[in-house]
């Protein structure tokens, strides 16, 4: 169970990698979660059926903040086109970039008031360089489901990550 938590963790990160910039440098206010302890539900099917966990996320408003700024400059480094489009009480976001040589499309849609619950469900496509013999795509669609818990974190600091078996991770 612990190789799972590894595994899942950086979604945690990966759902709210999203910037508040589009590709024409336009602004688009994206929702920030509200500080304290949240509960997440992730659930990522590459294919092979779905594989989900459930963690515990310790977050504040420096956090936020700090996760929308890192991933503008991730995006812009990495991304040809990073659209956001708000309607509707939702939020969109497609994206065309480059991670480790591979091509990766995406939608990622967010809803929620992100003050007492949200839900994000990103799209993607990663298709290996064409270099290699043989092309590999893989289709991955990720849901997380954040519930609000309440303002302290007990034990758990800004950041850090709780899963069921207990194992903490730092994910900013």
């Amino acid at each position: 169970m612990r190789s799972t938590a590894l595994l899942f963790a950086p979604l945690v990160f990966l759902a709210f990698s999203t910037s508040s910039a589009s590709s024409d440098d336009a602004q688009a206010t994206l929702p920030e979660r509200k500080a304290g302890l949240w509960e997440l539900k992730t659930v990522m099917d590459e294919g092979n059926g779905p594989h989900d966990q459930t963690m515990k996320l310790c977050i504040d408003g420096q956090m936020e903040k700090n996760t929308v700024s890192a991933s503008v400059l991730e995006h812009k480094a990495n991304c040809t086109s990073y659209d956001v489009k708000s309607a509707g009480g939702s939020t969109e976001v497609n994206a065309d970039c480059l991670y480790n040589g591979r091509k990766v499309m995406s939608t990622t849609t967010m809803s929620g008031d992100f003050k007492s619950a949200f839900e994000i469900k990103i799209q993607s496509t990663t298709t290996e360089p064409e270099k290699k013999e043989q092309s590999v795509v893989v289709k991955r669609t990720i849901t997380q489901v954040g519930k609000y818990v309440g303002e302290t974190c007990g034990d758990l600091k800004a950041g850090e990550a709780e899963a069921a078996d207990g194992t903490r991770i730092l994910v900013q």
